[in-house]
């Protein structure tokens, strides 16, 4: 069993002033980045993010509130939100080990230790996608389709194949296909893309096009996944006598218009969905709509500013090209079909979304203490909060305490005042538990010990089992001199272990070291 103890003189210390998830996943090639939380008090200190867990960990990058690079890994501070953000490239398996987020704060450290695994995964299927629009060429009748797969570790192989009656042919290497109707030879012809890393390949859907040639008119047909585009690149101009043919390509540019095709809600929570947009429509109006029935039924819209009719929100961000659509409080009869729409003269761009909503059981309750600022220094009392971060709302929370292996419901909300002079024993043990329509989840044990002396009450708290591990530790009384001779002493008994870990260092290899020996010496005998 693993203890993480807390002294306290007078209060408790903010367990929860430096946290981040425990233990993230990185796939190999690509990159990851790890946001760090912490307590306002923190926000002009110090950020840095360094590698191991002990007190001599390697700093790898630091910011003083500015974004810091070195090589694969860059640091941002959002002092606003209390999150400093860590971004590491192009992940290797050797960056599997454990970490530290860190803050400096007039030279003690505060830090919070969490595990990255990195790992290989295999692509996931491709998505064929047409691309931007500054890349079609109406006249000259051709489009170029991309294909991506958008997990699996890096490097990713692409490669283009035409489905014949004779078999599959490559016919090409990269990730982009060129679409000419006048290499077409025949009026029907099949496409797909294979992507391959070194744990597999998958290949995508059938990409069919039918052409049709008339005189001097080329124009043809693309079929994704057996749906065919609305036309989107045509051109309707008078035909004129000239050396060369006019091209007239039915097609549609879904690469103007994205999002993820497929999104997952949970019931009682929120979710938003991005529409990602090419620059050009930037001054155009936005939309969201569901459609019943063969139709799409607008949701909300936007001509650049944001409308909040009932639990739907939406937002433009022309500087990015994506604009958000927020649900909020979904419900399973919010799950079905949706559509990111941009309006422009004579058509529209559509884009489909499924989304599902589904039921959920609760996570482990994570235990934290609330910010400084709702600390009592004198009394020594603080307020613990519990909370179940996954899962279907509403999650009734309570508190109970081990009282002789027997349980008793003290609390029916998230928060748990604890206040040393309002214990009756020197031992407590309280645990809090989160539960929903799905199921019930129970906290680790937090062990609480009073002690008083001389009229003053202090505390000591444990964590039991394998929950996170806290590194800030705050050794504070209400009086500054106590304070400054606490963190003096603290740093003296550092020095005096090092020294004493040094002793034993030089000391262990001084008694085995070898006996010297001395050079053999050479001797002359005289005949």
């Amino acid at each position: 069993m693993m203890w993480t103890s807390f002294l306290l003189i007078g209060f408790l210390p903010v367990s929860g002033a430096l946290w981040a998830e425990k233990y993230v996943r990185g796939v190999v090639g690509r990159a990851i980045t790890i946001d760090c939380y912490y307590d306002a008090m923190y926000s002009s200190d110090t950020k840095y993010w360094c590698q191991g867990w002990t007190p001599l960990c390697s700093v790898l990058v630091e910011t003083n509130g500015q974004h810091v690079q070195n090589g694969r890994m860059s640091i941002t501070d959002n002092p606003e939100w209390g999150i400093f953000t860590v971004t590491i490239e192009d992940l290797r398996s050797g960056d599997t080990g454990w970490y530290s987020c860190g803050i400096s704060e007039s030279g003690f450290d505060t830090r919070f230790n969490l595990h990255l695994q990195v790992s290989e995964e295999p692509v996931s299927f491709p998505v064929v996608r047409y691309l931007s629009l500054a890349n079609v060429s109406c006249l000259g009748g051709s489009v170029s389709l991309s294909c991506e797969s958008f997990q699996g570790s890096l490097p990713i192989q692409y490669t283009w194949y035409e489905q014949t009656s004779s078999g599959h042919q490559k016919i090409s290497d990269t990730n982009e296909l060129a679409l000419r109707c006048q290499s077409l030879i025949h009026q029907h012809h099949q496409y797909y893309c294979s992507a391959s890393n070194q744990l597999g390949a998958r290949s995508s859907g059938i990409v069919k096009v039918m052409v049709f040639n008339n005189r001097e008119i080329c124009s043809y047909v693309t079929e994704i996944n057996g749906t065919r585009p609305v036309p989107f690149c045509e051109n309707t101009a008078q035909r004129k006598k000239t050396t060369s043919p006019q091209i007239r390509a039915f097609t549609t540019v879904s690469r103007a218009l994205w999002a993820d095709d497929k999104v997952r809600g949970v019931v009682g929570r929120a979710i938003t969905i991005n529409c990602h947009y090419a620059p050009m429509y930037r001054s155009h109006t936005k939309y969201f709509c569901r459609i019943r029935s063969h139709q799409c039924t607008s949701l909300v819209n936007t001509n650049g500013q944001t409308e909040q009719p009932g639990r739907m929100t939406i937002r433009d961000n022309t500087s990015q090209g994506i604009f958000t659509v927020t649900m909020e409080n979904l419900v399973p009869q919010d799950t079905g079909v949706y559509r990111c729409g941009i309006a422009t003269s004579g058509k529209t761009l559509e884009f489909d979304v499924q989304l599902q909503v589904s039921d959920e059981p609760v996570s482990v309750p994570v235990l934290r203490y609330l910010p400084t600022a709702n600390i009592m220094r004198v009394g020594g009392s603080v307020t613990m909060s519990c909370e179940s971060v996954q899962g279907s709302l509403p999650i009734q929370y309570t508190w109970h305490e081990n009282i002789s292996s027997v349980d008793s419901k003290i609390s029916e909300n998230s928060k748990l005042d604890l206040r040393c002079q309002s214990f009756e024993h020197q031992h407590h043990q309280y645990y809090c538990t989160a539960s929903n329509t799905r199921g019930a989840k129970s906290s680790e044990i937090v062990n609480v010990s009073t002690y008083t002396r001389g009229g003053n009450c202090s505390l000591v708290i444990r964590f039991s089992g394998t929950g996170r591990e806290h590194s800030c530790e705050t050794f504070t009384t209400v009086s500054t001199a106590s304070s400054m001779i606490w963190k003096v002493g603290r740093w003296l008994l550092f020095a005096l272990l090092m020294i004493s870990t040094i002793s034993v260092t030089w000391f262990t290899r001084k008694t085995k070291r070898p006996e010297r020996l001395d050079p053999p010496r050479l001797v002359y005998k005289v005949k």
